[in-house]
């Protein structure tokens, strides 16, 4: 009679597992930087369509009025959900919508009804989130801060509307779309 012996284990040695678990690692460590990217890109498009609504809110008010406004009560502009951008203007400016355009019914603000004001979460910190606007923290986990400078207002009936916030890292993500409906990120937060 003969006799058997088994000298193969099944399974793997730890050693094998380390170089499994090391190749993982290193390949974890260069993907995750990428889809941080790809993430803050898609978060993008809630600019481009805030922009693009507002923008539609504004020339429907200009078809009736021959005029713009400043104020999101007066355009019909209400975004919904919870925000990442601030989006508006950084000034009223001038050639507004009056009675001299045949606007008379200027919206008035009261606690917890539409807001109407210049950026649609506010122009200062302490008011991002008035009249119950609802917006989320930047990828560097503060408050985006509002729109700044001049820039983003009605002038004699022309328009530069602003969307910012933090997106990726700490900078500031700034989007723009004028009058004649051009697009861009001037100020780009993902490098």
């Amino acid at each position: 009679m003969k006799r058997t012996t088994r000298t193969s284990q099944a399974g793997f040695s730890l050693v094998e597992l380390m170089v499994v678990v090391a190749i993982i690692g290193v390949l974890a460590a260069i993907a995750i930087p990428s889809v941080n990217k790809y993430i803050a890109k898609a978060r993008q498009s809630e600019a481009k369509t805030n922009l693009a609504s507002l923008y539609t809110s504004e020339k429907a008010f200009y078809a009736e009025y021959s005029a713009y406004h400043s104020m999101f009560g007066a355009v019909g502009y209400s975004p919904e959900g919870k925000l990442r951008y601030n989006v508006g203007f950084t000034a009223a400016g001038a050639g507004i919508a009056g009675a001299a355009n045949g606007y008379t019914n200027q919206p008035t603000a009261a606690p917890g009804t539409a807001i109407t004001t210049l950026a649609y979460c506010g122009t200062t910190a302490a008011s991002l989130s008035a009249n119950g606007c609802m917006i989320l923290n930047g990828a560097d986990n503060t408050v985006p801060a509002p729109l700044s400078g001049g820039a983003f207002q009605i002038t004699n009936n022309q328009f530069l509307i602003g969307a910012r916030a933090i997106i990726y890292k700490s900078a500031a993500d700034v989007w723009s779309i004028d009058h004649n409906k051009s697009l861009t990120n001037p100020t780009p937060g993902i490098n």
